[in-house]
């Protein structure tokens, strides 16, 4: 199958591609990264702060560096770099800032995709290019769905009181985060531990039923999913400081420092491992 996924040039979106990619031999697979930031990202200081961790920390600053070891060092390294995917798999991977003008439509129709698997990729996509695929565009939700539409579901359902996390699989529509769901899976929360490391396992969580619609569209069956309940929908947008807030006051942190030193560890070849770098 002519697969694309589409994903965000962060951290998360990283990890999920290193866990996605193993399972997906023999198809013909390319990635779309986005770089779509918000204002809001910018003018809210912990906004800011975690986008520099998920984001310019690792993809800016660190990613290159680890891209200019000598004689292919870094390999051996657990997970890869954008560049290192590329060359671990021998796959395109294209930064995309458009998927609704003419020409982005005609590019897209070029590559005649099979499916679009889409993942914190930030663009909405629009009819004119859901029809592209043959069988359409499914998403991976961090939230469940219908209840967490939008931004921020994990954090919202932290504020809610729940006691799992749980993503979401679904195919996307014209609506955001308003298409059939085609599986739910949970999690349970680990207070102690901060909440993005979880957020990166929710998304690697849906890789298996991911991985059966694909089987299954490849036997000639495209599961259509269950339609939402919009009586128990609840869109939000970027949080406000009220909203992280109240997330601090449940006792979690978004992040760990110890945590991050992981996170960058697993980028590296072995012998780097052991340096401190926090």
């Amino acid at each position: 199958m002519r697969l694309i996924i589409c994903t965000k040039r962060d951290y998360p979106g990283c990890y999920f591609l290193n866990r996605l990619l193993p399972h997906l031999a023999g198809h013909d697979v390319r990635v779309w990264l986005s770089n779509k930031t918000r204002p809001t990202e910018r003018s809210v200081p912990e906004l800011a702060e975690i986008a520099f961790v998920e984001r310019t920390l690792l993809t800016e600053q660190l990613f290159p560096l680890i891209d200019r070891l000598p004689n292919g060092a870094s390999a051996d390294a657990e997970l890869a770099t954008f560049e290192g995917l590329k060359r671990r798999y021998g796959i395109p991977i294209d930064i995309v800032d458009d998927v609704r003008s003419p020409p982005a439509i005609a590019h897209l129709e070029s590559l005649a995709p099979d499916l679009m698997i889409s993942s914190r990729f930030s663009h909405i996509f629009k009819r004119n290019a859901i029809d592209v695929p043959r069988c359409g565009i499914v998403n991976l939700h961090p939230g469940a769905l219908p209840h967490f539409a939008g931004l921020f579901a994990p954090m919202r359902t932290v504020n809610e009181g729940y006691g799992e996390l749980t993503g979401t699989l679904h195919w996307i529509d014209e609506g955001i985060d308003t298409g059939p769901i085609l599986a739910l899976r949970s999690r349970p929360l680990e207070r102690d531990t901060g909440l993005l490391s979880q957020v990166v396992e929710i998304y690697c969580d849906l890789i298996d039923p991911l991985l059966d619609m694909v089987r299954s569209i490849e036997s000639g069956h495209c599961p259509e999913g269950i339609r939402q309940d919009t009586n128990t929908r609840e869109y939000r947008s970027l949080p406000s400081e009220a909203d992280l807030t109240s997330f601090h006051a449940t006792g979690m942190d978004f992040w760990k420092p110890a945590e991050l030193q992981q996170w960058i560890a697993r980028f590296l070849p072995p012998d780097l491992r052991a340096t401190p770098i926090l």
